[in-house]
């Protein structure tokens, strides 16, 4: 089983797509929809989850992982855009491979984890235990119709929900500092938050300021999951990153 899904023509700048905690690259649908007839979208599964979920996560393994997928899919270079878990992910793979990337879109990752952050993979084992996987996916499915419509929670649902790889990534991401990680990156970089996410924005302004060639955009009335909230929006912003950077250069690494 393949662990990503393309979109667009193969010879078109291609887009990485990076999901977040607990779910699949099926939280990329909208945008691989409606960026194919301009881009080669490539939606990854990261370790622990979806075509993945046999593999323990871990941030490295996570980073080489999709290394490998622009080496085999996108020609050696990509803009990487990550959501959450997937942006960190995508800082990583900037700091240790920056040569792999035409830019960087970071949605709801402008914050370190720490904090009330550090508590939640015993939180979620415990409550796991006690009321079980099924339960819980019973209430994100719920949460996700309320949230995105049927049609995307469908989607959403059938591809799965990876409780058991939250504990896992949570605790590969507490205690480092992706602010100092994302200095190291000399390239394009846009911060791209849901106005509502107020706790993955805290230090939003401090991610802004590290990026060397930094850019920031708000998509309105849309929380953490912004590229699902307000799709249209954006896709739209994504679109016109895309279009600004210098697909041909290489970022050389901060010095």
């Amino acid at each position: 089983m393949k662990s990503y899904e393309t979109a667009g023509p193969a010879g078109a700048p291609p887009i990485v797509l990076l999901h977040g905690i607990g779910v699949t690259r099926k939280q990329w649908l909208p945008q691989l929809r409606d960026l194919a007839d301009e881009y080669r979208l490539i939606a990854v599964d990261l370790p622990g989850h979806g075509s993945l979920a046999q593999q323990r996560f871990s941030l490295d393994d996570a980073a080489a992982h999709v290394a490998s997928m622009i080496e085999e899919e996108a020609g050696g270079r990509a803009l990487v855009a990550g959501l959450s878990l997937g942006g960190y992910v995508a800082i990583e793979l900037a700091r240790t491979q920056p040569e792999r990337l035409a830019g960087l879109v970071l949605t709801g990752c402008s914050a370190n984890p720490r904090g009330v952050l550090t508590v939640i993979p015993n939180t979620v084992r415990l409550f796991t235990r006690a009321v079980g996987g099924r339960w819980l996916t019973m209430v994100n499915e719920v949460n996700f119709r309320a949230r995105y419509g049927d049609e995307l929670a469908t989607e959403q649902v059938e591809a799965g929900f990876f409780f058991h790889a939250v504990q896992d990534a949570l605790r590969a991401l507490g205690g480092k500092n992706f602010l100092n990680k994302l200095r190291e990156y000399a390239g394009p970089v846009l911060i791209l938050n849901g106005e509502r996410d107020s706790l993955y924005r805290i230090e939003e302004v401090l991610f802004l300021m590290a990026a060397r060639d930094g850019m920031l955009q708000i998509v309105r009335g849309a929380g953490h999951v912004a590229n699902l909230e307000a799709p249209d929006a954006y896709t739209r912003a994504l679109r016109r990153f895309a279009r600004s950077i210098e697909w041909g250069a290489s970022a050389e690494p901060r010095t």
